[in-house]
């Protein structure tokens, strides 16, 4: 006789519910090598604005779109609103720095860095660190210190790592401006990897693991190639349509598909009498399963 709970039977039911597809995530991959295999191949015109760059814009755009309707499901007082809401409005600003960008490249002529456009670019971490913390709250608060050292380690690790890919280019001088700029965004993108890290091993157990990761690792991504671009910008290493453009498609691409798992199957939790009551919504088949846990 077997001596599994009811409840953990349930629970595993619940979780296969949320795998992924391998089809999916191989078009992810094959549309990441694709653009790739374009931008080292085709030789456009980066003065006016192309297809590539329609790209940066619908990404964004369906994103959002996604995050926004998550946040607003299960309305004001659910778990996911908070998070989801910064979010969405964090993927609006990077959208923005983006057109401010591009404006002051193809319409102005002028070098869009720096720019006003990049102050909705780091618009867009705290309101991405907001997205992780609020996250976060029900699993992983307080931090312990094994959880501190870990994000100290990261976040500081990869400010190293860029401090020192960069020396040769502001020559030790750590008030040159170009670096003091730079590290201003990098900083924040290394906390940002930090605490997608801990949010993934956090996460990756629980109901919707793998959706989380899909999540947090498309942020994890996305801060990674804002460190590479602020190190390219340093040697003026940068061009419109560079191989670090296919990882911002990619994170587009990831953090899509993962909020688009998430709004489909979503998991949440509610206190009642004490006890905390697992509801679980499977907007596919109108189906909802219900399941006190002790």
């Amino acid at each position: 006789m077997s001596n599994t709970h009811p409840i953990d039977k349930e629970e595993k039911s619940i979780q296969s519910s949320f795998g992924l597809n391998n089809k999916v995530l191989l078009l992810i991959v094959g549309l990441a090598l694709t653009f790739e295999f374009y931008v080292l191949t085709v030789e456009f015109d980066t003065s006016i604005f192309n297809v590539a760059d329609s790209f940066f814009f619908i990404g964004p755009i369906a994103t959002m779109t996604v995050g926004f309707l998550i946040a607003f499901k299960h309305g004001k007082n659910s778990m996911y609103f908070k998070p989801f809401l910064a979010l969405s409005v964090a993927i609006m600003f990077f959208m923005l720095g983006d057109a401010v960008y591009l404006y002051y490249d193809l319409v102005l002529g002028e070098d869009p860095y720096p720019s006003v456009g990049d102050l909705f670019y780091w618009l867009f971490y705290p309101l991405v660190i907001g997205f992780i913390y609020f996250a976060l709250k029900f699993f992983a608060f307080p931090l312990s210190k094994p959880k501190l050292t870990l994000i100290s380690i990261i976040t500081v690790g990869l400010i190293l790592v860029y401090t020192g890919l960069s020396y040769d280019a502001f020559e030790g001088d750590i008030l040159n401006f170009d670096f003091a700029y730079g590290m201003i965004f990098v900083s924040s993108a290394a906390l940002t990897v930090g605490l997608a890290t801990l949010g993934i091993i956090s996460f990756k157990r629980s109901l919707q693991g793998l959706v989380w990761v899909l999540i947090l690792g498309s942020l994890l991504i996305n801060a990674i190639a804002d460190v590479w671009y602020f190190h390219l910008e340093l040697f003026e290493g940068y061009a419109p349509l560079d191989t670090i453009d296919t990882l911002y498609l990619t994170t587009w691409m990831v953090m899509f598909y993962g909020l688009f798992r998430h709004y489909r199957h979503s998991v949440y939790f509610i206190s009642k009498n004490n006890r905390q009551v697992l509801i679980y919504q499977k907007s596919q088949y109108n189906v909802q399963w219900k399941s006190i846990i002790s």
